[in-house]
């Protein structure tokens, strides 16, 4: 697994931001602190999948207020069920030829 400063370096190169430059940011919560944290997640994502996105959010979602970790906890779920859902749905489509 990559380290805080793998994730700092991508943040930058992708956001232009630093991990300590989003704190602030992500202390006040609401829904730009949401926004821009799911936004990481998906650079990190694309960037290198879990290996950055993991000490990412180690290193930040417990330092959102209690109401934004709830609605993050929700947004994810929501993703990941339509995920599934939607992978089943192609699993289970008849194959055209």
């Amino acid at each position: 697994m990559l380290g805080k400063r793998d994730v700092d370096a991508e943040l930058r190169r992708s956001l232009g931001l630093s991990m300590k430059e989003l704190q602030p940011v992500f202390a006040a919560g609401g829904d730009a602190a949401e926004r821009k944290f799911m936004e990481c997640c998906w650079c990190l994502w694309k960037a290198n999948g879990v290996e950055l996105v993991e000490p990412f959010v180690e290193a930040n979602f417990n330092t959102l207020p209690e109401k934004s970790r709830s609605v993050l906890f929700q947004r994810m779920i929501t993703i990941v069920y339509v995920a599934q859902d939607t992978e089943i749905k192609n699993a289970l489509a008849p194959i055209d030829n």
